[in-house]
């Protein structure tokens, strides 16, 4: 799997695709960071902008190769299901690098490391549910790259205004007002956030499945 890893992510680099969203996401964190107080509410800030993010970054993963490219890729490489996994795992590689920069950057500029901890809890559990979403909306399971959009924009907004929802709204709501909520709710959040993008990336391969 590692190598077939690596030439996805070689062919989506040599795509340049990729730069889209790793700008806009650099952009974000300039404009979120560096924290002036307590890191927290800027970590959740700025993980919550990787699930808009990651679900760019799968969508681009996902429709790198022409339908006779990914045909082929799959012919000499195991089969769908492998060559699908292979596609999440690189689209978990490329956010999780963006994810890892943002981390780093917002601890050391605030110089608050006893919070890392908590804040890379945080950009795990985004990464993965931008990723489980761009599943469910990419090649093989949504050709047509409008509805791509129109979706992917209507779960973005879904995740920022439904109340309580895993790990967006939650995150950003444990963390308004004046008086944050316990660190611990982090982790209820993120147990939370897991068993959606599991049940989201199971839902989005059995679709993907039947229309290869």
């Amino acid at each position: 799997m590692s190598p077939l890893v690596r030439y996805l992510a070689a062919d989506v680099l040599r795509g340049q695709r990729w730069a889209a969203p790793m700008l806009a996401y650099l952009a974000i964190l300039m404009i979120i960071g560096p924290p002036t107080g307590p890191v927290l509410p800027t970590y959740a800030m700025a993980s919550a902008a990787l699930v808009p993010i990651g679900l760019w970054i799968t969508i681009v993963v996902m429709h790198n190769e022409e339908p006779m490219q990914a045909a082929i890729t799959m012919s000499i490489n195991g089969g769908f299901r492998r060559v699908w996994l292979a596609k999440v795992g690189t689209a978990l590689l490329c956010t999780g690098v963006l994810g890892v920069a943002g981390l780093v950057w917002l601890t050391a500029t605030s110089g608050q490391v006893a919070q890392m901890g908590v804040g890379a809890v945080d950009f795990a559990m985004t990464t993965l549910a931008g990723v489980a979403f761009g599943t469910v909306i990419s090649r093989p399971v949504l050709a047509k790259l409008g509805w791509t959009i129109v979706l992917g924009v209507g779960i973005c907004f879904a995740q920022l205004f439904v109340r309580q929802a895993p790990p967006v709204n939650a995150l950003i709501d444990l963390y308004a007002g004046d008086h944050p909520g316990p660190a611990g709710t982090v982790f209820l959040i993120a147990a939370e956030s897991v068993v959606l993008s599991v049940v989201v990336i199971a839902l989005a391969h059995a679709l993907a499945k039947r229309r290869v």
